[in-house]
């Protein structure tokens, strides 16, 4: 007889099974995912509740679906207006209870419980191949790709070609070291620091400082709020670690933040840039190219999609290349997604202040927005 679910939205007392379900996509765990979903969904400072949805069978959380908040932002200054968006995010199901259908249920029981929220509009950065071919068919639309770049050194494709080959031949696997996190960066820093004038390489977020910075340098496309507030929240994610460039000794010029993945299930190998805010064009080239110098044991990314031109060329002459554009659906893992919470036959008024949300070019998105970065 086929399994019978119940769909739930969380409560408290569920925590525990969800940190246990979580296992199977933010990491082994559970402490870490314990965490990870107090940081997101707890303390999220654009809701006052977590809004999660589940499903259970024989009372034991079995699929789990979250939308986290976010606070976007449409023109500059005192015209300036925002709005708060849910992301929907954290898309597990168990494995003995996988191609049963659960997630469109899971999602049918969220948007009919939300289509009484203030909210309008659910968005999505970084979607599974499973929930962006389920949204596809649940009134979501497809914005763009966020197209990744990345920069990489020959030392790693040295290490990835020799770990292919040790699958087949143990003995020529090389020996992967337990480090301490970042310490390849560091100690980088520590013997080519005196290289880079006016730079800095910091554990901590100077997030008033950089929030200043990016008031005086964003456009008016959509883009997430970058105040202290939001910065300071966002750099205490549990499953990130980061680096912090700075430019500026009087007062700040620029910033590159890196981040690595804490989970033992991410490739140590990869360092993302998740956000690059400068003053100038000379300042943006001073951080990129310290960036890469510091990385040289590693995969860099960055998403090139909304970077302004003079940004996308100076990665490519720096050595980025765009990454070949996914095959299939089952490729994709770096796409905007965007979906009204209440009519979805509205499509072709998609709009805050005027600014069309469903066309790529409204958009100024960096990796720091999404669960990506």
């Amino acid at each position: 007889m086929a399994p019978s679910y119940e769909l739930v939205r969380y409560e408290a007392d569920l925590k525990p099974q969800v940190a246990a379900l979580q296992c199977h996509l933010w990491s082994p765990s559970t402490a870490l995912n314990l965490a990870y979903f107090e940081w997101k969904h707890e303390r999220n400072p654009y809701i006052e509740e977590p809004l999660v949805y589940l499903a259970r069978c024989n009372g034991q959380v079995v699929a789990m679906r979250g939308f986290a908040g976010t606070r976007w932002r449409v023109g500059a200054g005192d015209d300036s207006r925002e709005f708060t968006a849910l992301y929907a995010d954290d898309l597990v199901i168990a494995p003995e209870h996988r191609n049963r259908g659960l997630l469109t249920k899971v999602m049918a029981k969220a948007f009919e419980d939300l289509s009484g929220s203030p909210f309008h509009y659910a968005v999505n950065l970084s979607p599974g191949p499973l929930s962006y071919l389920t949204a596809l068919t649940g009134g979501w639309r497809s914005v763009g790709l966020m197209g990744p770049m990345r920069h990489l050194s020959w030392r790693t494709v040295l290490h990835r070609a020799r770990t292919r080959l040790g699958r087949r031949m143990p003995l020529l696997a090389p020996r992967e070291r337990e480090q301490a996190p970042f310490a390849d960066i560091d100690a980088a820093w520590a013997t080519r620091s005196g290289a880079y004038a006016g730079l800095s390489l910091e554990q901590a977020p100077r997030c008033a400082e950089m929030a200043a910075l990016i008031a005086r340098v964003e456009d008016e496309r959509v883009r997430h709020v970058r105040d202290a507030t939001y910065l300071q929240w966002r750099f205490q994610n549990p499953l990130s670690r980061y680096r912090y460039l700075y430019y500026g000794r009087q007062s700040l010029e620029g910033y590159l933040v890196l981040q690595e993945y804490s989970s033992d299930y991410a490739d140590r190998h990869v360092v993302n840039i998740v956000d690059w805010e400068a003053s100038s064009l000379d300042i943006h080239t001073e951080l990129l190219r310290a960036a890469i110098a510091l990385t040289r044991e590693r995969e860099l990314f960055i998403w090139s999609a909304t970077l302004p031109a003079t940004l996308t060329r100076l990665l490519v002459r720096n050595g980025f290349r765009l990454r070949p554009e996914p095959r299939s659906a089952t490729e994709l893992r770096h796409v905007l997604m965007l979906r009204p919470i209440r009519d979805v036959r509205s499509a072709g008024s998609w709009l805050f202040e005027d600014l069309p949300l469903a066309e790529l070019r409204s958009w100024d998105l960096r990796m720091l927005y999404s669960m990506h970065g």
